[in-house]
């Protein structure tokens, strides 16, 4: 796997994503370490599209939107060719 470094120092990068969890309701706002590490509480994908790489050496901070929101480009997209290809309707 390629390691992915800061454009801006070259520093080494974190990356944060969202992620969907599958747990107990008796845990509903109550995520704690030690709650997500109970054997009934699991990942079930994250969403690439919310993925940011930030920069972790200190004073850089630089972030990296590498995939973007795709849905939100799509649906932009869409609208854009409604309006050229569709007539208004009067």
């Amino acid at each position: 796997m390629n390691k992915i470094t800061c454009e801006r120092c070259g520093g080494d990068m974190r990356m944060q994503v969202q992620c969907i969890i599958s747990a107990p309701a008796e845990l509903a706002h109550q995520f704690s370490k030690s709650n997500i590490r109970r054997k009934d509480v699991y990942l079930l994908g994250v969403m690439w599209e919310t993925a940011d790489f930030i920069c972790n050496t200190p004073g850089c901070g630089y972030i990296i939107n590498n995939y973007g929101n795709y849905v939100s480009n799509l649906q932009k997209e869409v609208e854009r060719l409604k309006n050229k290809y569709e007539p208004e309707i009067t």
